[in-house]
């Protein structure tokens, strides 16, 4: 049984793709394919994680896991989605690294599902869009700690990515920069949950609530179900299109302020993203989705 696990990251999708492919589930389910709630696993597989750092985990802990988790026996490809196998919330970056937790929460997911052929996914964003939104998203407290000793031209997602290499180098991983989202969001379905190019997924464009003024995604999705078929490139330019349009800059504008970056600096950040997405690209056992 193939194992798509996708990591998030924090503040990207928010839990959308999960939420698309389990309102797919039925569909989803003749292709073999099973997306379960994150309470049905998240817990369970946090506590066997810990449970192999602390040299307790049993022999037979993730055969009993995913036993406890599948609802059919017929299920080929389990899709796992959810950002807390690498942090929670509030200690997503400290100083200048993300998820430091994560070295040893990946060499748990090894551990337990190393049986199973694995893959990973993973958005990553902005680290100038990204720290402030982190910041706005905990409280007081836990934002004094983040900014406390924050380095953030230091912040590479590429260690990140290094290390969940380093940790499960048999899982490749396809990442995909979040910015690019409105406009690979069918790509990065179909690629999380396997599924066939013949099966065709419902409410693939509620996402775009997320960026664009209230009835633009319904705009959007009844266009895109009256039109002749479109390649790819065709549908990006329509979503351009509509974007152009309907696009609600409240919904993704990032106030820096609290966190009191000058102009300069958003520039100097953007600049190093750009420039670790490009190491990333070159990254062995790494997939750049790009539009």
């Amino acid at each position: 049984m193939d194992i798509a696990i996708h990591l998030g990251a924090h503040l990207t999708d928010d839990g959308r793709l999960r939420s698309c492919l389990q309102k797919n589930r039925a569909t989803l389910a003749k292709d073999g394919i099973e997306v379960p709630d994150a309470a049905r696993f998240r817990t369970p597989m946090l506590e066997a994680i810990k449970a192999h750092s602390d040299g307790e985990l049993a022999t037979d802990a993730g055969a009993v896991l995913l036993e406890s988790i599948l609802s059919s026996d017929k299920t080929e490809r389990l899709v796992l989605s959810t950002t807390r196998f690498l942090s929670p919330l509030p200690s997503a970056v400290r100083r200048a690294q993300f998820c430091p937790m994560a070295e040893g929460r990946v060499a748990g997911l090894r551990a337990l599902l190393a049986d199973h052929p694995v893959s990973f996914y993973m958005a990553i964003r902005n680290p100038a869009s990204f720290l402030p939104a982190l910041i706005e998203s905990v409280n007081a407290d836990q934002a004094a700690i983040i900014t406390g000793d924050l380095d953030p031209t230091n912040l590479r997602w590429s260690d990140l990515i290094r290390t969940i290499r380093a940790q499960f180098p048999e899982a490749p991983i396809t990442v995909w920069c979040d910015e690019d989202t409105p406009f690979i969001w069918e790509d990065v379905l179909k690629i999380v949950s396997g599924h066939p190019d013949t099966t065709t997924l419902n409410h693939i464009y509620d996402w775009f609530d997320t960026v664009m003024i209230d009835g633009g995604a319904a705009k959007l999705a009844a266009y895109m179900d009256d039109a002749p078929p479109m390649d790819r490139s065709q549908r990006q330019r329509v979503i351009a299109a509509f974007l152009d349009k309907f696009c609600d800059e409240s919904k993704i504008d990032v106030d820096v302020s609290a966190i009191g970056w000058t102009e300069d600096m958003v520039d100097l950040l953007s600049e190093l993203y750009d420039n670790d997405v490009e190491t990333i690209a070159t990254m062995d056992g790494v997939t750049l989705l790009q539009p």
